[in-house]
């Protein structure tokens, strides 16, 4: 069993189309660093406080806490939302309709890896993480548009994908 939750198996069965929230959403997910981030920020924390330490203790424990407090925030605001809903794919801010987009193509290992390198595409618009190394890559098919496609880290990139072609059924109808 893999300790990624996101491998974990979806309580849905495979190819059902994803359920819409009550806003209207089929796909949302954060990409928030992993446990190194955060460990690093709880020890910046600490430092912060142990540099206030010569002012007090009680100083020195309210400026550490603060600190892990803006450190968890500023983590939170700093990672991008991936989101399919009203027809949508949002991209952190970035957003485009899904009727103007091509087949959702899901990559993980040396297929993320080669579109993250030497098959990088500098036209396309990138919400890319270190930390997720799999994702999707979706051709964009306006030709007014100069973006070539849309690529996206993803814990669950066939989630996403089958969001895409559900809300591109959708708008088809």
């Amino acid at each position: 069993m893999s300790a990624d939750p996101a491998d974990a198996v979806s309580p849905r069965p495979a190819g059902d189309p994803p359920a819409i929230g009550e806003d209207g959403r089929l796909f949302h997910e954060r990409l928030l660093p992993g446990p190194g981030t955060a460990a690093v920020v709880v020890l910046l924390a600490a430092v912060v406080g142990i540099a206030v330490a010569p002012l007090g203790t009680i100083g020195a424990l309210v400026a550490g806490v603060l600190a892990l407090i803006v450190g968890a925030v500023v983590i939170v605001l700093a990672s991008p939302v991936l989101e399919v809903a009203g027809g949508e794919l949002r991209l952190g801010r970035a957003h485009i309709p899904t009727e103007l987009l091509g087949e959702p193509e899901v990559l993980r290992g040396e297929d993320w890896q080669r579109t993250m390198g030497q098959d990088f595409e500098p036209l396309a618009h990138h919400c890319t993480r270190p930390w997720v190394a799999r994702g999707l890559r979706i051709a964009v098919l306006d030709t007014e548009d100069p973006t070539t496609a849309w690529v996206a880290s993803t814990r669950r990139p066939e989630d996403l994908a089958l969001a895409v072609r559900t809300a591109q059924a959708a708008t088809a109808r």
